[in-house]
């Protein structure tokens, strides 16, 4: 069974990646009109990342199955971590 913990949206630096360190991914749905979401994760050189901007459209639902370290999107999207 998996777990969703609500996240609000954090840096995608590493000075404000603040977010939970041990998830396996970000779930993100869409509220009522479309907008784009950037997520970070450390790259294989242990480095951030930056993955986006991914398009979302209205009232669309996306899982983000890689470690996330940072997100942010318009405040149309919500956010949950994946443990």
């Amino acid at each position: 069974m998996r777990t969703f913990r609500k996240v609000k949206q954090f840096g995608t630096t590493s000075a404000g990646a603040t977010g939970g360190k041990s998830n396996e991914g970000l779930l993100f749905v869409c509220g009522g009109s479309a907008t784009t979401v950037t997520v970070s994760s450390y790259g294989a050189t242990g480095g951030f990342v930056s993955v986006g901007p991914i398009s979302l459209v209205a009232n669309q639902s996306f899982i983000y199955p890689i470690q996330a370290y940072g997100w942010t999107a318009a405040n149309t999207v919500t956010g949950y971590e994946l443990f």
